[in-house]
């Protein structure tokens, strides 16, 4: 069992406005607000933890809170929740304490993650969202995409993600069209009961899922994470000049 109040003090330690948007389970879930300004600014939402089972992607938003982030703060404001699932996190299980994937769960409105998570939206809108996740079945990192205006920026993300590791060679099976190599489409087929077209559908112009292989040491699914979430603000941000 992971202790899920080392998430909590780290997030306390941080020096960023920190808000409990409720309680699963008897666990706080949390999310961060970064801005620099009330100007308008691209509203980005960062989340991880959605699988108790895939510490990687909470621990990836943790640095990225540490992070001295002043440059992106002059274009972006940032929606963070670190860790949607805390009962499995502290578990190391991919569902919920009811046994619920909450990522195929978001056409439901009795499960109290989706819940809170959907209160938390509110009627937000973002240019980009971007989830991240592991793969205990793969071998190395690959990433889904959903844009609005079909403008993908995956074969810029792959590029340089394979500075940290090797693209994953096998198709996840998802029912995903090809985009370009080692990034898959989120499909119609899905509807909207997983975060990613959810989000695609009601909240974001854009959205990407950022997977990493399980087998990875914990270090290196990190960087990969934060190589995808760095190269797709910098292209987001090129491309709204």
């Amino acid at each position: 069992m992971r202790d899920y109040t080392q998430i909590t003090e780290r997030l306390k330690n941080l020096a960023v406005p920190m808000e409990r948007i409720g309680t699963a389970h008897n666990y706080p879930i949390h999310q961060i607000c970064l801005t620099a300004s009330t100007r308008t600014q691209r509203r980005v939402l960062i989340t991880g933890g959605m699988h108790g089972d895939e510490p990687a992607g909470v621990e990836a938003v943790l640095q990225f809170l540490t992070r001295d982030n002043t440059t992106l703060l002059k274009n972006f404001s940032f929606l963070v929740i670190p860790c949607i699932n805390p009962y499995g996190y502290v578990h190391g299980t991919r569902e919920t304490r009811d046994g619920i994937d909450i990522n195929r769960a978001f056409e439901t409105d009795d499960i109290v993650e989706v819940t809170i998570l959907k209160k938390a939206l509110g009627q937000t809108q973002f240019s980009l969202a971007i989830d991240f996740h592991e793969d205990y079945d793969a071998t190395g990192f690959y990433l889904y995409e959903g844009n609005r205006a079909e403008q993908y920026i995956g074969p810029e993300l792959v590029t340089a993600a394979k500075a940290v590791g090797a693209l994953d060679p096998d198709d996840p099976g998802e029912d995903a069209p090809d985009l370009a190599e080692g990034v898959y489409k989120v499909a119609n087929s899905w509807g909207t009961q997983g975060l990613a077209p959810y989000l695609l559908h009601f909240h974001s112009e854009h959205v990407i899922i950022s997977e990493t292989p399980t087998v990875w040491q914990l270090e290196q699914r990190v960087a990969l994470h934060l190589k995808i979430l760095d190269t797709a603000l910098n292209a987001t941000s090129e491309r709204a000049v």
